[in-house]
């Protein structure tokens, strides 16, 4: 606009970027010409840009009132010609200038140069571009890192890549995150097996769904395919099967939690560890039906008493302990073989199992050291494992039994389950997150009670983990039916028990609770012993599947509805760096997009954070009213976004579109 001429309105949206931790409207460019310039030079001289800033105090509509009429919009605009121009950040050539002024109304970032379209960002009509539904956000799941609230600044908190425990919740990218999805233990086999393109669609089908963890095993329960096949000597088929595993997980955005031994399989399992680091046998062992899973009706009394005394061994032989440690180096050091990352650094891993469903059982009076013993056990090694592998989260795998003088012994399913010689209390102290499974049909609980129970068991371990300051995963919950295939009895006895323990997940959830989300048992692999999916597996088409999605969609949305926060965001944010992702279309739109717009984490927390004001308007906060309306619709779960370029293209169900971008 040359000085004292007429206002060029181009009908192109503002620009938006950040200065000095404030945000700038950018509402136009002047162009003048120094006052006789021409006549002191005797040549023409080039021209200066000053851009144009938006008074904050001052409402849009007047001043685009006063650019129609073409005057009085020079009072109604403050800094940009008065201050702005004098920044020496702002005043680097006529060129860049020329940029800016051509850059078809995208807002370019003074500190990184990312860009947020604004045609984009909201609709053509300047409303928002919004979803129908709504969420009932959780009011206060958010971190309280007061730093970056209070300073309005980005790049305070440092990030990681991993998942980690923050205010009582899994953080994920600076946010909370809410783990929805499956057990299947037979993933790894699948691999080893040549079904490799099976594993692959297990992982694709869930992200479509929303889910977004699994859990399954760093440890071989198959004869034919042993990780080791002696202590210290490992088998790479089994190993570079795992390793299709992780990558596989990886490539569809799911992330694992991995067990490193479970109690039950004898092949890599703690007998065969008893067998490997403990005293000789003296009485041979019963070749157990299914696999080796332990049954105690197959064995006589004295066989079954010698193989719990023996079994115990494991809590307590100082060799025993140490083969442990070292299949721990060998996976949390192993190199994948596809990727090329290291377990230890790969950020697909969530979190380890220490073991799964430990036993070490006290119904026999000589193992009394028993549960001191598996408690000290856990301790000792979630400590190796830690100094092993720092990045990754550390759980006990265990079904989370109440021990014996415990106050909710009274909550365990059956009085055996406090001579198990767990105590979820004292083994989950040390451990960076509790977990608890739930096997209603195994525990004998009748059909008609057992959604009763599912929720009672929930409440009781949120309780009790509460009062150790630990938060709750619902690692394992789901519902054994004799035939499979019979749709009545999966709509009428195992529907009923998915969505209870959904529905009290998600209460929890909302209310605040140190509930972390739920991994049911388990997803349907052909294949096993009873019948074509097993007795717990849920088969894509089944009606169960349908809740699962249901719960997975409200999960996944839940996580999405909150920005990362500002302190970890960059706002230049390349497509694995942190900002403040939205879709700029709608999902099935022939152009696919998303945009930064890092701004929106601020208002996010200035109004809902720890130290937020909800009433906070744009000139008080110093921050875009369109940054200000996206955050309100994030907390009324109308919009979502996304921590990553990556994240919001993602194909496949869990980001923006189901295709991906195409722009």
């Amino acid at each position: 606009m040359p000085r004292r001429s007429s206002v060029i309105v181009t009908g192109k949206p503002p620009l938006y970027l950040q200065h000095e931790g404030h945000s700038r409207t950018v509402v136009g460019i002047e162009r003048c010409l120094p006052p006789h310039a021409e006549a002191r030079s005797g040549a023409a001289a080039a021209a200066e840009y000053s851009l144009v800033i938006l008074d904050p105090g001052m409402p849009a509509a007047k001043l685009l009132g006063s650019l129609r009429a073409k005057q009085g919009w020079q009072r109604r605009v403050k800094r940009g010609m008065a201050s702005l121009s004098r920044k020496p950040e702002y005043q680097k050539n006529n060129q860049s200038r020329t940029q800016l002024a051509n850059s078809n109304s995208r807002g370019i970032n003074s500190q990184t140069g990312s860009d947020v379209d604004p045609n984009s960002f909201v609709g053509a009509d300047g409303q928002l571009t919004t979803s129908n539904t709504t969420l009932k956000v959780p009011t206060r799941t958010l971190n309280k890192t007061k730093d970056a609230v209070a300073k309005k600044t980005f790049e305070s908190e440092k990030w990681t890549p991993f998942v980690k425990i923050a205010n009582g919740q899994f953080d994920e990218n600076c946010r909370p995150f809410y783990p929805t999805g499956f057990n299947a233990f037979e993933l790894t086999t699948m691999a080893a097996t040549g079904r490799k393109s099976d594993v692959d669609a297990v992982f694709k089908n869930a992200a479509s769904m929303g889910m977004t963890s699994a859990r399954t095993w760093a440890h071989s329960i198959s004869e034919q395919f042993p990780f080791q096949t002696a202590p210290g000597k490992y088998d790479e088929q089994g190993l570079q099967a795992l390793d299709y595993v992780v990558d596989s997980a990886s490539r569809h955005g799911i992330r694992l939690i991995l067990s490193f031994i479970d109690n039950w399989k004898y092949y890599n399992g703690v007998d065969q560890y008893v067998d490997w680091c403990g005293p000789g046998r003296t009485m041979a062992r019963f070749e157990e039906m299914n696999g080796g899973d332990t049954d105690t009706t197959v064995r006589s009394v004295a066989q079954n008493e010698y193989e719990t005394l023996r079994h115990a061994l494991f809590f307590k032989e100082e060799a025993c302990k140490a083969l442990y440690k070292d299949h721990v180096d060998a996976i949390t050091g192993r190199k994948n073989s596809i990727n090329g990352l290291l377990y230890k650094n790969d950020p697909t891993i969530l979190a380890w199992n220490l073991i799964n469903e430990p036993r070490c059982e006290t119904w026999m009076p000589s193992n009394s050291w028993c549960p001191g013993a598996m408690s000290s056990w856990f301790k000792e090694m979630g400590d190796y494992v830690r100094s092993k592998d720092p990045n990754h989260l550390v759980s006990s795998g265990s079904e989370g039994f109440f021990g014996q003088g415990d106050a909710n012994q009274g909550k365990n399913p059956q009085p055996w389950a406090a001579q198990t010689g767990q105590n979820f209390v004292d083994d989950n102290r040390h451990m960076d997150f509790a977990v608890a499974h739930a096997w209603p049909d195994n525990w004998e609980i009748p059909n008609e009670q057992q959604g009763g129970f599912l929720r009672e068991w929930l409440a009781s371990h949120l309780e009790a983990a509460e009062s150790i300051g630990m938060p709750l995963l619902f690692e394992e919950f789901g519902k054994k039916l004799d035939s499979p295939d019979d749709t009545a009895a999966i709509r009428q006895l195992r529907d009923p028990v998915f969505g209870a323990t959904y529905d009290a997940v998600q209460k929890a959830v909302e209310e605040n609770k140190p509930l972390l989300g739920s991994l049911y048992w388990k997803w349907a692999v052909p294949g096993l012993p009873k019948g074509p999916y097993g007795p717990y597996g849920v088969d894509l088409d089944d009606s169960t599947m349908g809740v699962i999605k249901t719960h997975a969609n409200v999960m996944h949305r839940l996580v999405n509805a909150i920005p990362p926060r500002p302190g970890c965001v960059l706002p230049a944010s390349p497509d694995k760096k942190l900002g403040a992702w939205f879709a700029s279309a709608a999902p099935n739109a022939a152009k696919r997009g998303c945009v930064n717009a890092p701004e929106v984490s601020l208002a996010y927390y200035n109004l809902y954070g720890p130290d937020g004001t909800p009433t906070a308007t744009a000139e008080e906060l110093e921050l875009s009213e369109v940054s200000m309306a996206y955050a309100k619709a994030l907390y009324s779960g109308k919009v979502q976004v996304y921590p990553t370029r990556l994240d919001c293209c993602r194909a496949g169900g869990l980001g923006a579109y189901p295709q991906g971008c195409n722009v």
